[in-house]
């Protein structure tokens, strides 16, 4: 449920419910996304459900067609596959990078993100998760310094909810794993050996991959 006392657009507070429901499967691929349904579900008029299904398509996590609405999106593996071979490189830059300008500030951010990862894992929410580790990798896109792979990065965000929302497979284990595996890296970053850090987080996607079940790599 919206609630107008937190402040921002209705359409931004839709957005993240949204896409928080998509994240935690709430929403499945391919399902229909009916405005009005949407609107009584959140407690507002139509409008905001409007704007925030058109950011959702342009982020990738919806489809809409004329005539026909608007739906889940979905992701096939080798989508999945495609964009996780670009973003290991990608994290090995920006790991890298910010291990070399050591950007102020940045450690507390990403610790806070891994407690946000625990403190979701506990909750069993899987959802939370997602977010915590999305909120990891983009502070560090966006410490590196460049300004065309902050911008990268929500092109990224969307490939890799699509597919932590379609596929089951992401979250063998337990959940607990997913936020000690990014410690590491806060680590890494802290040791002042950018290439030594670039390989880490690189590893670090490579890895995720493996428990997907698909090696990038022969």
């Amino acid at each position: 449920m919206v609630e107008p006392g937190l402040g921002g657009r209705l359409s931004d507070q839709v957005y993240e419910l949204v896409r928080a429901a998509i994240a935690a499967g709430e929403l499945t691929p391919g399902g229909r996304l009916v405005e009005l349904d949407l609107a009584r579900r959140y407690g507002v008029s139509q409008a905001p459900v409007r704007d925030a299904l058109k950011r959702l398509a342009a982020d990738g996590l919806v489809l809409q067609f004329p005539r026909r609405g608007s739906y889940v999106a979905d992701i096939s593996e080798e989508d999945a596959r495609q964009a996780y071979r670009v973003r290991a490189v990608l994290e090995q830059f920006a790991g890298a990078e910010v291990c070399r300008l050591a950007p102020e500030g940045l450690d507390e951010l990403l610790r806070a993100d891994v407690e946000a990862m625990r403190a979701a894992a506990r909750r069993e929410d899987v959802g939370g998760v997602v977010d915590g580790d999305v909120s990891f990798h983009r502070h560090v896109w966006e410490a590196a310094g460049n300004g065309l792979l902050a911008r990268m990065w929500t092109v990224t965000e969307a490939s890799l909810r699509s597919f932590t929302a379609v596929s089951n497979k992401v979250y063998f284990g337990r959940l607990e794993q997913i936020a000690e595996n990014h410690v590491p890296l806060v680590a890494a970053l802290a040791g002042g050996r950018p290439e030594i850090a670039g390989i880490l987080f690189r590893e670090h996607v490579l890895e995720i991959w493996e428990r997907i079940g698909a090696p990038i790599i022969d």
